[in-house]
């Protein structure tokens, strides 16, 4: 349920956070002569700075330079409002099926698997896009420096002009699209298990963990069984003949001698398995 809540919702704040951010630098310019101009520079998702130029005051002659940044950090940028994008149009299609399919969701297994292999997927990119975002956005606060922009700027570079910053850009929403990157990782990877446990795999491992440790048992209990019952019928053919003795030489059959009393009963002595002939014996002396 926190998953069907939270995904999009934070899918979209990654989104709105990074894919909506405009930055603007602003300088003041004062030459010598006390001629001024402000100097506005603004920049703006994807990030291509490159493509961003500015018009500067030069102090010397009263003219105007075109000024163009320098680096390209889009493609970490997309890539990160991609996966936001896709996550979010994927939670909203679960929370759907979820709610309105949920028999031909788990029709056959297939849905819980497929849904087990996507959030998985989508785990290792939240974790992918995140991790360059943050690296991206650490080379983009440098590149947008206000003390890099100055430099750029050849009226800044003479120690006899006055430079002035008069606004520079907000970090805060770029840095939290990185938090909630992180934060959705967190939310999809610890999903895993749930979707895991839909599809069913880990109770059938557990069945056929026990079918095969029950079959094992019963092979031994029965091959325990058969030993006792061979070792308990080659005793009891040995105790069989030395329950009388034989005088060959008379012909006379005689037993043990017992005392008078009540009949002594001999049972086979062996494993529960096996059954001995039992013999009552009541002799006077």
């Amino acid at each position: 349920m926190c998953m069907v809540i939270f995904a999009p919702l934070f899918a979209v704040f990654a989104f709105a956070l990074c894919g909506g951010y405009s930055g603007q630098i602003t300088v003041k310019v004062e030459c010598l002569d006390k001629t001024q101009s402000n100097i506005s520079i603004r920049f703006a998702y994807p990030f291509r700075l490159q493509q961003v130029h500015f018009n500067a005051l030069v102090c010397e002659g009263k003219r105007h330079e075109t000024i163009f940044l320098e680096g390209d950090y889009s493609s970490s940028a997309q890539f990160f409002v991609t996966v936001s994008v896709l996550a979010f149009l994927y939670s909203l299609l679960a929370t759907v099926v979820y709610i309105f399919y949920q028999n031909k969701y788990r029709e056959k297994n297939r849905g819980p698997v497929v849904d087990c292999l996507v959030t998985v997927v989508f785990s290792g990119l939240w974790l992918v896009s995140s991790v360059a975002w943050a690296k991206t956005l650490s080379g983009l606060k440098t590149a947008t420096d206000v003390g890099q922009m100055q430099l750029l700027m050849s009226a800044c570079r003479d120690p006899e002009n006055l430079c002035e910053t008069l606004e520079e850009p907000a970090w805060t929403n770029l840095n939290m699209s990185v938090a909630f990157g992180f934060l959705n990782f967190s939310l999809w990877a610890g999903n895993i298990w749930f979707a895991y446990k839909e599809t069913g795999l880990h109770n059938s491992g557990q069945r056929h963990l026990s079918r095969t440790l029950s079959e094992k048992r019963s092979s031994s209990f029965r091959q325990y069984s058969q030993t006792s019952f061979d070792q308990s019928g080659t005793g009891f053919g040995q105790r069989l003949y030395s329950q009388a003795s034989f005088d060959l030489s008379s012909g006379n059959f005689s037993l043990p001698q017992t005392t008078l009393g009540q009949p002594i009963l001999y049972r086979q002595m062996g494993s529960p398995t096996s059954r001995g002939p039992l013999i009552f014996i009541n002799e006077s002396q």
